[in-house]
């Protein structure tokens, strides 16, 4: 992953007001996320569901805007498309996942600490919802 982590991170008095902030349930895995942040997208896919949700909800930014203040429990899984998930090895939280050879990096909205004034852009992969499942289009 290209994003600046828990070691490499800036000065605490170089963090803009601006930026939001996340992390697990635990708290061993905190980040910071420069703006501008997509719009979410609901996904549906099975490796999404799987990961223990009904559907995945993510934002995104470049890699380079997310930095993360701590990572002493976070684990990355490269699944059978070759896309590394972030996830606290301890509480379990699914917080990241990263297409290789893409630039930016998909957080997990609700992850996200307070109101983020985020919008739902799109459901995707919904021809691969359980068929006990109804999303909105």
């Amino acid at each position: 992953m290209g994003c600046r982590g828990a070691r490499g991170r800036r000065a605490a008095g170089a963090r803009g007001a601006d930026r939001v902030t996340g992390g697990c349930l635990c708290q061993g895995v905190r980040f910071e996320l420069e703006p501008p942040l997509r719009p979410v997208r609901v996904c549906h896919c099975s490796l999404c569901r799987r990961s223990g949700t009904l559907a995945g909800a993510y934002t995104a930014v470049p890699t380079a805007a997310l930095i993360l203040i701590s990572d002493e429990t976070l684990t990355w899984y490269v699944d059978e498309n070759e896309r590394e998930r972030g996830f606290c090895g301890r509480c379990g939280a699914t917080l990241f996942w990263a297409a290789r050879g893409r630039e930016t990096i998909s957080v997990s909205a609700g992850a996200l600490d307070g109101a983020t004034e985020l919008t739902i852009e799109q459901h995707i992969y919904v021809e691969d919802a359980a068929d006990w499942e109804s999303p909105s289009t």
